[in-house]
């Protein structure tokens, strides 16, 4: 059983080579000097190997891949191109993020590679151009989801039938919220899971706009208008005008304007940031009641006297449930080590919880012994 199986162009030349390890360097922010250190060689061995004038050994390679924290096949496999144009317009701050994004990504190109993984296709959409335009998008986007109001649940769910896989993973604090790449026929976003959850599901609706506009490399560019204008969908999409208005109303003989954003908060599963704001856009409370409101975090009582509770989405670590599936599949039929599948779903199992195996059929034992293959 092979795991590392690519149609992906391997990495060949020591010139190449070099570079991939100066680029991980880099990303970690160490100098030659630091990463020649930790490995216990002369700075200038290590300049020879980024340049490409030595040979890295197996050994040395494994030692490096340790130090900078990639795995192996990084080093020797080409990224997918998506990610590798993600990652050359991206800060610093988005490292680890990155880091994640281009790891998950690899996986699932060469899982669609061997067959052993479907992603539905993704739709294309206008880019917005304006206000109203972005609130057309997350329109459109809930008339392809089929939930045209209400709140929109199981967001990770809704998102991989779009063709978006995505991936919450504690990633700590300050490495940035989201990421997103075009990948295959679909696409992949990696949420940092250490944020709240209400900014998870902002996140990944935003991320989902990149992914429905084709759009996957201005979002290191916080200060664009497409980024403003993608938040304005993502708000939408999660809070959709007419619903909010209806839900509000309906509220208003039992609660004051306090605990009536809050029970919104909580049954659209939005961030009491992102709810007040929401309700300040749709002009149901002004700016005084807006900065009144945000002032104060919600509190405990509060959702005792509503009765009601938060139910968190995108709990780290978290894998859409179509690919997970998919990789228990590969498993059973034996094209899937253990410690491969581990590694593919993220931590959402260990090897001691991993399925019985099923025998593959005649069928699939010729598939996996083909020529190629």
């Amino acid at each position: 059983m092979c795991d590392n199986r690519t149609m992906a162009r391997e990495i060949s030349t020591r010139v190449e080579l070099g570079a991939r390890i100066a680029e991980a360097r880099e990303a970690l922010g160490m100098t030659q000097s630091e990463l020649a250190n930790s490995l216990g060689i002369e700075r200038s061995i290590l300049a020879k190997m980024e340049n490409g004038s030595r040979k890295v050994s197996a050994t040395e390679l494994v030692e490096l891949a340790s130090a900078l924290r990639r795995p192996l096949d990084w080093f020797v496999v080409e990224s997918p191109s998506a990610v590798v144009s993600r990652r050359r317009s991206s800060t610093a701050e988005f490292a680890e993020l990155d880091s994640t994004l281009e790891r998950v990504s690899r996986d699932v190109e060469r899982l669609v590679e061997r067959g052993l993984l479907n992603v539905a296709p993704r739709p294309s959409f206008e880019t917005p151009r304006s206000i109203n335009e972005a609130i057309a998008l997350a329109a459109r986007i809930r008339r392809e989801l089929d939930q045209i109001s209400g709140p929109l649940l199981d967001l990770q769910t809704a998102c991989e039938s779009l063709g978006l896989l995505a991936f919450s993973i504690f990633l700590g604090f300050g490495a940035g919220d989201a990421v997103y790449a075009e990948v295959g026929p679909g696409g992949v976003a990696i949420i940092n899971g250490s944020t709240d959850p209400g900014r998870r599901r902002f996140s990944l609706a935003h991320e989902l706009g990149h992914h429905v506009i084709g759009d996957a490399y201005e979002g290191t560019d916080s200060g664009s208008e497409t980024e403003h204008l993608l938040n304005a969908a993502a708000v939408h999409l999660l809070m959709p005008g007419d619903s909010v208005r209806q839900a509000w109303q309906g509220l208003e003989q039992r609660y004051g304007p306090r605990l009536r954003a809050l029970a919104l908060a909580v049954e659209y599963r939005v961030s009491w940031s992102a709810a007040c704001g929401q309700l300040r856009n749709l002009g149901l409370i002004s700016y005084q009641n807006l900065e009144e409101l945000i002032e104060v975090e919600p509190q405990k009582w509060e959702f005792l006297e509503l009765g009601m509770g938060w139910e968190a989405e995108l709990e780290p670590p978290a894998v859409p449930r179509g690919y997970a599936r998919q990789v228990i599949d590969g498993y059973r039929l034996g094209r899937l080590t253990d410690t491969k599948t581990v590694e593919l779903l993220h931590g959402t199992l260990d090897e001691r919880e991993l399925p019985p195996r099923e025998p593959p059929s005649e069928a699939e034992v010729i598939e996996m012994i083909r020529p190629g293959r």
